[in-house]
């Protein structure tokens, strides 16, 4: 099976002479003797990454909030965005509304529009956004390290489960329906900036294909391997129950963050966020043989599916 991966590495994948290119959540440039500026760009195409009828203010935080989650990713903070968008036709309302949106998100986590295209064409919405980060704390796929606890923020599925709701009839509790559309439709991304917070952590990622597809990511990169219990991921209790488990393991969409720090930090780490209002799992450990577990909660290994989001299937 060909993936988005598969022709990254073969066409566009290059030596460069910049500290971090292709290959992690944002590139890395020099800034100044202290600092780097992260760059990141999402496209989201109608249809593949969302519903025609999405609701325009939603898709235009969504479109900005996945780049930030990619700049939370890397330990940088957001600061200056550059938007292109293909649209069918100029509708007045919609725009209004999507820019709202937009906005909204951008006064949330302090960035600034600066620049862009506007085209023609089937609808379309690309961001780069360049964030700024200390070079001593730059979190990179690459630097987990043996023996690190795993931590995931807030909960895994919901915007999985909320994409079932939008395309089947699922008979779940009206509350939790409408939960997991909005964290389908309108992600916040933990902000582990906040205090320096980020310091605590080596390496991040954030779970856009699903959370085995991404840890897998920083298992490779890391040359390491990881054991996760599976009671101490934060899964809905009813998307548990009932046997929705897939919609956490390999949903796409969540926006969290998957972290790994070294165990002595682990107390410093539970009390910042609790300070911060952060909700943080510890949900496993890094190991030194390369390959992933997941253990029940009576320590046996439970078998992997691997059904993530790939874009050319």
């Amino acid at each position: 099976m060909i993936t988005e991966f598969n022709v990254i590495e073969k066409f566009f994948k290059k030596n460069t002479d910049v500290p971090l290119g292709i290959g992690d959540d944002a590139a890395l440039i020099e800034k100044d003797k202290d600092h780097f500026w992260a760059i990141a760009q999402d496209t989201l195409n109608v249809n593949t990454h969302f519903l025609k009828n999405t609701n325009p203010i939603n898709l235009g935080w969504k479109s900005l909030a996945v780049n930030v989650s990619d700049m939370f990713a890397m330990g940088a903070k957001p600061k200056y965005a550059f938007l292109s968008i293909a649209l069918d036709k100029v509708e007045n309302d919609w725009l209004k509304q999507f820019s709202r949106g937009l906005f909204r998100c951008a006064k949330e986590y302090g960035v600034q529009l600066i620049g862009g295209d506007t085209t023609r064409g089937k609808l379309s919405i690309s961001i780069v956004l360049m964030g700024e980060v200390h070079k001593k704390f730059v979190l990179k796929r690459s630097h987990a390290k043996i023996n690190d606890d795993i931590w995931v923020t807030n909960t895994l599925g919901l915007a999985a489960f909320g994409l079932k709701n939008l395309k089947t009839q699922i008979n779940c509790p009206e509350g939790l329906k409408s939960k997991s559309i909005k964290a389908l439709e309108k992600p916040k991304p933990t902000n582990i900036t906040k205090n320096n917070f980020s310091r605590l952590f080596h390496a991040g990622i954030d779970i856009s294909d699903g959370f085995i597809a991404d840890l897998g990511h920083v298992l490779e990169q890391s040359k390491v391997g990881a054991i996760i219990q599976l009671d101490n991921l934060p899964i809905n209790p009813w998307i548990k129950k009932n046997k929705y488990l897939d919609c956490a393991l390999n949903g796409g969409d969540d926006y969290e963050l998957i972290l790994t720090a070294d165990k002595k930090q682990r107390n410093q780490i539970l009390a910042q966020s609790k300070k911060l209002n952060i909700q943080i799992y510890n949900v496993g450990e890094i190991t030194k043989n390369q390959d992933l577990r997941i253990h029940n909660n009576k320590g046996y290994p439970i078998k992997l599916k691997t059904r993530f989001f790939r874009h050319f299937k």
